[in-house]
């Protein structure tokens, strides 16, 4: 099963180099199936030879070959984050329905958080499709909040008494609403009480995805793990940064890191908390 994962992160590695058309060319309104790879700086078309997945950016120095200009160090890290994350799918799954689904899921995520970093949007070309998928494979989401792939006893969790059970419809549909509704709740009272726009509307419709991959529990761990790595965040760039409270963040940036984390590791850190004494 080792082989296997690692072949699967090789895959891996190629849906990243893809990924990193889609984070460049969707927010620009381009194709992302035409015209091939180009140097953004010069846009001579990137040879075959110099599209492989990390070999390439290592081989080539981190430069265009045509140019010379500097290639930006993302198209690696997406493609290793990528790889990673189909490995870790691999491994935890181990090759079944939720193998494939949760890989298509992460994908989509890094894709958001890269856009959302760069451009401060979350594209509903990406997040409503993401909603309907969600929904449509749910039946075939097996997560490790209803199964015990970790050796953990997740039919000592409330909620979760069969430890073969997927995400059902009607669960994947309350994740939307909850994720999503939340989220959308937070985000009016918000400017209500200060007057100005404090979440947008693609941070909504990320977690409504979130919900409908995930389920209800795993989503409203997703916006708490977010936004407690977003707090860290902004108080480390308020101490050595010197921004402040009025600097604005990609929220979609930590939301994507807290589904990761509910993903692969929702139902130890629900086990722990639920076991704490009351």
């Amino acid at each position: 099963m080792q082989i296997e994962s690692f072949v699967y992160a090789l895959f891996g590695l190629v849906i990243g180099s893809f990924l990193n058309v889609c984070i460049y060319r969707i927010p620009l309104g381009k194709s992302i199936v035409f015209p091939g790879s180009s140097c953004p700086h010069c846009e001579v078309p990137i040879r075959f030879y110099d599209n492989v997945p990390l070999l390439s950016y290592l081989l080539l120095r981190g430069k265009c070959r045509s140019c010379g200009k500097p290639i930006s160090i993302q198209y690696p890290l997406v493609e290793l984050l990528t790889g990673l994350a189909f490995y870790s799918c691999a491994r935890m799954w181990q090759f079944t329905p939720p193998t494939y689904v949760n890989s298509l899921f992460l994908s989509v995520v890094i894709v958001l958080i890269f856009t959302d970093y760069h451009h401060r949007i979350l594209p509903n070309v990406l997040t409503l499709p993401g909603v309907v998928a969600g929904i449509l494979l749910s039946p075939l989401q097996t997560l490790a909040v209803y199964t015990d792939v970790l050796s953990l006893n997740a039919a000592s969790l409330p909620g979760f008494k069969d430890t073969q059970a997927v995400l059902p419809w009607a669960g994947s549909v309350l994740g939307v609403v909850i994720g999503g509704g939340l989220l959308f709740v937070v985000g009016f009272a918000y400017e209500k009480v200060r007057r100005r726009q404090g979440l947008g509307m693609g941070d909504v419709k990320m977690m409504a995805m979130v919900g409908a991959f995930l389920g209800w529990r795993l989503a409203l761990l997703t916006i708490f793990a977010g936004a407690l790595i977003g707090t860290l965040v902004g108080i480390f760039l308020m101490l050595f940064r010197h921004m402040n409270l009025q600097t604005k963040l990609a929220f979609g940036v930590f939301l994507g890191a807290g589904s990761a984390f509910s993903l692969f590791y929702g139902l130890p850190f629900l086990r722990w908390y639920l076991s704490i004494p009351q």
